[in-house]
């Protein structure tokens, strides 16, 4: 018959053929000794299988890297070969004369005031780095209880830093930028035919919110980046016109851009620096005599209301039937448009 006798305070276990041999080996065993056996298995285990351990830094470390074994004690195998191999990496370089842990701050240092001038932030560099902000402000401000900054810094630190473009798509999402380009660029969606509320509407804002952008010296970076995105995609295409609505809407959105003199979007070289056009002077002008299709005029005036007209066109339309004595009302009913609009459009003629 065998006995199983199990420690209470170390956990060793032992099978033994008599009660009395049970009795008299048991206790001559040593818990000391069993415990450091356990903690050598425990080790060696995960040494072996590499248990994973969850990041619970500000700035996350990735797995597989040294970064994660040292400061996250992760001892998965991908942490524990990458923290191998910096080791001999560093023997190696150490062994050769080659080994440069530190570089020197100065031009970190500078670069990350350039960024900062360009409205690039410390927390936003750090992002971009890939590094905790604290490393970055190291650079810049004394550590407690230090009266300079450091003076050097690691290499992989440094190219991180140093790799970071001034560029406005680095900046953060609420910092303010000029806001010519995007104000140019809505501008000119709404000179090819874009009404504000539809824009809006894309941009998943607000009408008067976007009639404020479009008059603000200064708008945040998201901003300016969801306009550009919003302009790249329809700069080429061309407005919702399937109803009557849509394309009155098209042609009241294309005559309001023409009276405040707003270019298409071809008319820029570069539409974020270009300077301002002399007054009058847009692409879409309705003195243009290449801008006039006699055919589409003709078509208009007997009754095809299904053509999409420039403003030129439209104004000849209305010049033609004023002649002959029709109203604004029937003029208006042929254009798709208001009568507010062939009254400006009268007025314009006369003024002419």
């Amino acid at each position: 018959m065998n006995l199983t006798r199990t420690c209470s305070n170390c956990g060793y276990t032992q099978t033994y053929t008599t009660e009395a041999f049970a009795s008299a080996h048991h206790p001559r065993h040593s818990c000391a000794k069993q415990q450091r056996l356990a903690e050598r298995r425990q080790r060696k285990a995960h040494r072996r299988y590499g248990p994973k351990c969850e990041c619970r830094h500000a700035s996350r470390h990735e797995h597989g890297t040294r970064a994660a074994y040292v400061h996250d004690i992760c001892r998965c195998r991908a942490c524990t070969a990458a923290n191998t191999a910096e080791s001999n990496r560093e023997y190696r370089e150490r062994s050769f004369g080659r080994w440069e842990p530190y570089v020197d701050a100065g031009p970190v240092r500078v670069h990350i005031q350039q960024l900062r001038r360009a409205g690039i932030g410390v927390v936003q560099i750090a992002k971009l780095a890939g590094l905790a902000p604290s490393t970055v402000q190291c650079v810049i401000y004394p550590r407690p209880g230090a009266q300079m900054p450091a003076e050097r810094v690691r290499p992989g630190t440094a190219r991180k830093i140093l790799a970071i473009q001034i560029d406005e798509t680095n900046l953060a999402e609420r910092s303010l930028v000029d806001a010519t380009g995007t104000r140019r660029r809505l501008q000119s969606l709404v000179a090819a035919g874009f009404t504000v509320p539809w824009l809006a509407a894309q941009l998943g804002r607000t009408p008067p919110n976007l009639r404020r952008t479009m008059r603000s010296t200064h708008v945040t970076a998201r901003t300016a980046r969801e306009v550009r995105d919003l302009d790249d995609r329809l700069w080429d295409t061309e407005p919702p016109a399937a109803t009557k609505t849509q394309q009155a809407a098209s042609r009241a959105a294309r005559a309001y851009a023409a009276e405040h003199g707003w270019l298409r979007r071809l008319a820029w070289d570069d539409i974020d620096h270009d300077p301002d056009p002399e007054p009058n002077h847009h692409l879409d002008s309705a003195d243009d005599p290449d801008d006039l299709d006699e055919i589409k005029v003709e078509r208009v005036i007997a009754g095809d209301t299904s053509l999409r007209l420039t403003e030129a066109e439209e104004r000849e339309v209305v010049r033609r039937l004023t002649e002959r004595g029709r109203s604004i009302r029937v003029i208006a009913e042929l254009l798709s448009t208001s009568t507010r609009t062939v009254s400006r459009r009268r007025a314009k003629i006369r003024a002419a």
